[in-house]
């Protein structure tokens, strides 16, 4: 019997000492019938309704608090939501033994309540999984059988309880250098090339037929990374390997990439007949492309009033009228592409939950999403409502 079936035999008797979820097999139900979204108002969701999902990334501490500001925020803008961490193998199951599920069952019980879209992030990641996911008990890392089985348990877990309600899902995530090349990880070493091919393969025969799989990755109009994933994408679709979209992070800053860069990537990717999903967008106001010179040690960088200048929180209206008209340039560009374009889904809810204000430099106070610490709209949110007309 494999590690991880028989950590599921023993589970009922850890789950007590280890304060984990008990894992059943059922998929987490909610308690009262899904409620039909408000399609007529001025929000985002409602005005960009007849174009794509709009989404947004929650984290533990919304879910598990008994009231939090940010879901209301969610409640009202957006139609599809994304697990920050939850999904990701580390947290949901650090050790064969414990399984730490109570966070995805409140996340898929207020997506369905309140009728959005859910996006499971992410099947399969070379970062935050834990060691033991590769190796067997004497620490000497797996077989390609061994582990390819491995991967298998885990799809047929989540199948098992949320392929039910999340219907969307990272199957693989950042496995493809900025050059192109795979990514060196042990999921590669141990299987070999064809270990994201495997990874979609398992996806399609243990989750439902119409759960949607995609490829995630961050800068993806670098040329090497964007032909590399083009010509897998062409290849999976010629060969019959299911892959039902493109992940585009939209990690990106108030220059970078330019307008003309991320145009041309999302035609690339848009003649693939793939479905695009731009999955973790923000913008970086303080921007970071400085940080990463070669004569840079980016862990010695601390927080200065040069590079942390709003750390009062007074960002200045002006910074503000900045991040409306680079936000109303970037969804000009997806409104173009809108045919191709499936969703679109901010890696966080407002400026506080932002991964930005600890990246790359330790303490910044940055401003990268719509709604400002207090859940307030920004500027920016007005511009994106009036950017399109509800036919």
């Amino acid at each position: 019997m494999s590690m991880i079936k028989t950590a599921l035999t023993v589970l009922l008797a850890v789950s007590a000492l280890h304060g984990c979820t008990t894992f059943s097999t059922s998929t987490a139900s909610t308690t009262s019938s899904a409620m039909p979204s408000n399609i007529s108002g001025n929000t985002l969701k409602s005005v960009y309704h007849n174009k794509f999902l709009v989404g947004a990334t929650v984290n533990n501490a919304m879910l598990n608090a008994e009231y939090n500001p940010s879901l209301e925020t969610v409640k009202e803008h957006f139609s599809a939501i994304t697990t920050d961490n939850a999904l990701k193998w580390e947290a949901m199951n650090p050790t064969p033994d414990k399984y730490h599920l109570e966070v995805v069952d409140r996340f898929v019980k207020f997506g369905q309540r309140h009728n959005i879209q859910l996006v499971g992030h992410v099947l399969f990641w070379h970062s935050q999984t834990p060691d033991w996911v590769f190796e067997d008990t004497q620490g000497q890392l797996l077989t390609r059988e061994a582990l390819l089985k491995r991967m298998r348990e885990r799809a047929q877990l989540l199948a098992e309880r949320y392929g039910d309600s999340i219907k969307i899902w990272d199957v693989v995530n950042e496995a493809i250098n900025d050059d192109g090349t795979l990514r060196e990880s042990k999921y590669h070493r141990i299987i070999g090339p064809d270990f994201i091919e495997q990874a979609f393969i398992i996806a399609a025969e243990e989750f439902p037929a119409d759960t949607k799989l995609l490829y995630n990755d961050y800068g993806m109009d670098r040329a090497g990374r964007k032909t590399t994933v083009i010509a897998m994408l062409n290849d999976f679709k010629k060969r019959g390997i299911k892959i039902d979209g493109v992940g585009v992070q939209g990690h990106w800053s108030m220059n970078q990439p330019s307008l003309q860069t991320i145009d041309e990537s999302l035609a690339a990717y848009a003649a693939t007949g793939v479905p695009i999903h731009i999955t973790e967008l923000d913008l970086d106001y303080l921007g970071r492309e400085h940080f990463f010179s070669a004569d840079v040690d980016i862990e010695k960088i601390v927080a200065t009033p040069e590079n942390n200048p709003y750390s009062d929180g007074n960002f200045p209206a002006s910074a503000d009228a900045e991040l409306a008209q680079r936000y109303k340039d970037i969804f000009g560009l997806f409104l173009k592409h809108s045919d191709n374009i499936e969703r679109v889904t901010f890696w966080g809810v407002n400026d506080s939950d932002s991964w930005l204000n600890g990246w790359p430099v330790k303490g910044r106070t940055n401003y990268p999403l719509l709604f400002d610490r207090n859940n307030a709209a920004k500027p920016a949110v007005d511009v994106l409502l009036q950017l399109n007309t509800i036919e």
